[in-house]
């Protein structure tokens, strides 16, 4: 009986024997295939000589691009070092603002004397505010950076106070320099608020309270 010719049965030995191995040869991959590599493709894209030498003018181009890039910004970055931490402190001198506010603001001015570290970013007399209450304010800043803001006024109320202090829950009633103080505390920022003879100070501070009650002893000292 001679075998059967069938055609099926024929394929994967004309296969086998192309491969020179026991194992079928896989199809490629169809390109619609998420799976499909550079082996999957009917054909292998050559360069021509003008495409490599083009593509070959590119990649120079973009490294010496990128080189004389280097080369513009290095002596820049020499001639502007990176800022130092005295570089950001302010040249406000605070005793010469605080005499000239003081002419024009009817009550007697905190301003104290600052030590060799410490110093003012800021001073000013807020005039034209939103709430009808003109007042002084200045931010002092200690030797480790801490930061205190100072706020002074001869009219508050309670809804410049509120506002003031961003609406803070008092908490307690604190005494420092013999002076009573309403400690008020929301999130991060702890405030201070006491009357005087013909002002209203308000301390705060987010970074110390050690620092707030240090401010708070010299307020004490230098308006009662």
């Amino acid at each position: 009986m001679h075998p059967e010719n069938n055609t099926e049965n024929n394929a994967p030995a004309t296969e086998n024997a192309a491969s020179g191995s026991g194992l079928p040869v896989a199809s490629p991959r169809s390109l619609d295939d998420p799976n499909a590599t550079f082996e999957d493709l009917p054909f292998k894209p050559q360069l021509t000589e003008k495409q490599a030498k083009r593509a070959n003018q590119t990649f120079k181009g973009m490294v010496l691009s990128i080189g004389f890039t280097v080369a513009i910004l290095i002596p820049v970055l020499m001639l502007n070092p990176a800022p130092k931490d005295d570089a950001f402190e302010s040249d406000v001198n605070l005793q010469a603002t605080a005499e000239q506010t003081e002419q024009i603001s009817g009550f007697e001015i905190f301003a104290p004397e600052l030590g060799e570290k410490e110093y003012a970013n800021f001073a000013r007399w807020q005039a034209n505010t939103a709430q009808g209450v003109p007042y002084w304010e200045f931010g002092l800043v200690s030797e480790d950076k801490n930061f205190v803001w100072v706020r002074q006024a001869a009219e508050s109320n309670p809804t410049w106070i509120a506002l003031i202090t961003d609406a803070a829950t008092p908490t307690e009633k604190r005494t420092i320099g013999g002076t009573e103080w309403e400690v008020r505390v929301k999130d991060q920022s702890t405030y201070l608020i006491a009357d005087f003879a013909d002002s209203t100070v308000v301390l705060s501070s987010d970074t110390s309270v050690e620092q707030l009650n240090s401010v708070a002893e010299q307020v004490a000292n230098d308006l009662k």
